[in-house]
């Protein structure tokens, strides 16, 4: 059984996926054909230049710093569901804070 705390935060992540969803897939809907071709262009070179400057970082890293990044890579994504819950509920939490403090103003 979740606690209230975490049921909030699941349904405010929830609620954020929702919301990047349907922008994207409204965006998509109205864009013209060029706009979307040249963004699906940029964003396969976009990839590609992170993929080379992975792979250059990953050959000036000395093998014990690789060790250690890949362990924390694996308790990430071990420990993904948290970690997303933690970010959202920060997002949650500038949001409401922000409402609250413009509301003083």
């Amino acid at each position: 059984m979740k606690n209230p705390a975490q049921e909030t935060v699941a349904h405010a992540a929830e609620a954020v996926r929702d919301t990047f969803t349907k922008t994207a897939r409204t965006m998509r809907d109205h864009a013209p054909k060029d706009v979307l071709d040249r963004a699906g262009n940029l964003a396969a070179q976009a990839r590609g230049t992170a993929a080379h400057a992975g792979r250059v970082a990953a050959d000036h890293t000395p093998a014990q710093v690789r060790s250690k990044a890949g362990r924390a890579v694996g308790a990430a994504r071990a420990n993904r569901s948290p970690l997303l819950a933690a970010a959202a509920a920060a997002v949650l939490a500038v949001v409401l804070l922000r409402s609250l403090l413009g509301r003083r103003r």
